[in-house]
């Protein structure tokens, strides 16, 4: 426990009302659902809108649970299923009836013996029927020597796949829903380690999760600029954002290592953030927060990958000493009202 003079607290007291900090904890969660499994280490969640299913991908067993409207848990792919490495970044296309899913290999991955920097590391991107389970393409970079990750991903309306990549270099690839194939669309050290991903809702922007802050990408011509952001505001390092999405002309984010999820209010042009608001810091299940997904206005997500449940031998836990995997859920306020005046 931190003890402050008087004239600390005071400043910590204006800080927060001018910069909206996260709190100690604030908790406006509640638990969705569990699932048993407590040796998962989920990294990934995705949402059908039209059956009103959950998917949850596993980086340890390098599976896909698929949680029904009525609560049924049952493997939808099963583990390594068609060659799959860890589950990194999942997406339902409803539309298209189609499950995409970003898998890497990894040490958090059962059975996994590559070394980076003997064999290198393989990466891909997985199609699969989202009614069958069956795989319809893969898109695989494996290179021996070469680094790769697949970290997350966002499909657009008209069914474009956009990734982030990282590891050997720092990239965003597409797969055009016309040409379908898997291709490097930019490579930039303004994006190191890409991590989440999402579009605005004109589809004219990408906003990327990075290890320095958000950048912004113009779908167009495929420019990058850094997201500009109030003094004091926090996003980079061990502050920076797993899963990013665009929701009413706010980004929310999950920052994992200060176990906070906040919402990031954007200017009318979509290139700065002027406000923050932390919507859950430090919830009592929180144990490596990761990625989410809004079902209206509802924000599922991941609350404990537990990816830290490793002995110095690099044997798991036991599970006595584990949790079941906790969803919690989140109920986002619909408010326009600090966006900035049309010029």
């Amino acid at each position: 426990m931190r003890v402050y003079p008087s004239f600390a607290i005071i400043f910590l007291c204006i800080a927060f009302s001018f910069f909206k900090m996260p709190a100690q904890s604030l908790n406006n969660s509640h638990i969705a659902f569990t699932i048993p499994e407590k040796d998962l280490l989920p990294e990934s969640i995705a949402y059908d809108s039209i059956k009103n299913e959950f998917y949850i991908g596993s980086t340890r067993k390098g599976k896909i649970i698929k949680i029904s409207k009525d609560g049924l848990q049952k493997d939808f792919v099963l583990p390594k299923q068609d060659g799959l490495w860890m589950i990194i970044g999942l997406k339902v296309d409803a539309k298209r009836r189609h499950l995409w899913v970003c898998s890497s290999g990894g040490d958090n991955l059962e059975g996994y013996t590559l070394k980076d920097d003997k064999e290198g590391r393989p990466a891909g991107v997985f199609k699969f029927n989202l009614d069958t389970g069956k795989l319809i393409k893969k898109y695989v970079l494996n290179t021996s020597k070469e680094v790769h990750f697949f970290n997350d991903l966002v499909i657009s309306k008209q069914g474009d796949v956009y990734i982030t990549h990282m590891f050997s270099e720092h990239s965003i690839y597409k797969i055009s829903s016309t040409e379908d194939r898997l291709k490097k669309i930019i490579s930039s050290d303004a994006i190191a380690y890409p991590n989440g991903i999402t579009l605005s809702d004109d589809e004219s922007k990408l906003y990327i999760a990075h290890s320095g802050g958000i950048a912004t990408m113009n779908t167009s011509n495929n420019k990058i600029k850094q997201l500009q952001i109030p003094e004091g505001l926090k996003i980079s390092k061990k502050e920076s954002i797993d899963g990013l999405y665009f929701y009413n002309h706010a980004l929310i984010g999950i920052q994992p290592d200060i176990n906070t999820v906040q919402q990031f209010q954007l200017d009318n042009s979509g290139n700065k953030i002027i406000d923050s608001t932390p919507l859950e810091v430090n919830h009592p299940m929180m144990n490596n927060p990761t990625t989410g997904e809004i079902a209206e206005d509802m924000f599922y997500y991941i609350s404990n990958a537990q990816f830290g449940s490793f002995n110095d031998d690099g044997s798991l836990f036991p599970p006595e000493k584990l949790y079941e995997v906790c969803i919690l859920r989140l109920h986002l306020k619909n408010d326009n009202s600090k966006n900035e005046p049309p010029e």
